[in-house]
């Protein structure tokens, strides 16, 4: 049986898993917590969590981003739209009591213009 960390992961395959999820998909503690819980171990502690994380040299988020230790993460430019270009939403209304089908409201937005 493999040995248990103090966390509740078991220290060697578990703890590597949560590593390279750490590495590839750069989240935060929080959300890898969610995902660690959901998918690998339910009982882990946040700060069981982190703890593993700090074994594994991958606990301080901000080392791991592509860009340069404190600079801004890089922006992505507005794609830039012609007039006429229009983005439709539908939204879903609740159902109210004396109604008989559902009510839909539709908002459309200029992408140009905005």
């Amino acid at each position: 049986m493999p040995r248990t960390a103090p966390s509740g992961l078991h220290a060697t395959a578990q703890e590597a898993v949560v590593a390279a999820l750490r590495e590839t998909l750069l989240l935060p503690l929080d959300d890898l917590l969610a995902v660690t819980r959901e998918f690998i171990h339910p009982e882990v502690s946040r700060s069981g969590l982190d703890r593993g994380l700090r074994r594994h040299g991958v606990s301080n988020l901000e080392t791991l981003m592509p860009w340069e230790a404190g600079a801004k993460m890089p922006v992505k430019p507005v794609k830039a739209y012609d007039p006429g270009c229009v983005h439709v939403d539908i939204k879903y209304l609740p159902y109210m009591p004396d109604e008989d089908h559902r009510q839909y409201r539709f908002a459309a937005i200029d992408r140009a213009t905005r």
